[in-house]
């Protein structure tokens, strides 16, 4: 592979989907999308009890992901109980109005845990 010294570029110009209108300048806290078509979200969903354990049909994890769904297309989730971090694309959620969805769908299944949702970015390390 041919090996050369780049004089000029950056990864700010790369083609990309935000939810935010951003300058070159400006990328820093910002979800860039290359690879995806729609601006992207990411959720923090932390539960007051633990969900390891409750990834069932009609459990808390999938009546989560449900409400979610709702308004958005999920593209990953991961459970770190009692954390579900869930990155979606073309959504309109807020964190209170998922917050507020979510809890009442686990209220409705009966599940007793409530969650409190944060809009967090991508972090994928923490520091």
């Amino acid at each position: 592979m041919p090996v050369f010294t780049r004089t000029n570029g950056g990864a700010s110009p790369v083609t990309y989907t935000a939810n935010a209108a951003i300058s070159n300048q400006d990328t820093q806290g910002v979800i860039i999308a290359t690879g995806i078509g729609k601006p992207v979200q990411a959720f923090g969903v932390n539960a007051n009890a633990s969900i390891a354990s409750a990834f069932g049909p009609g459990e808390a994890i999938e009546v989560a992901l449900k409400a979610v769904a709702q308004r958005a297309t999920i593209l990953a989730y991961q459970v770190d109980t009692p954390l579900l971090s869930v990155m979606v694309e073309e959504s309109d959620w807020t964190a209170a109005d998922l917050q507020g969805n979510i809890n009442t769908a686990l209220t409705a299944a009966s599940i007793n845990i409530s969650t409190t949702v944060t809009n967090v970015g991508m972090k994928l390390q923490l520091s």
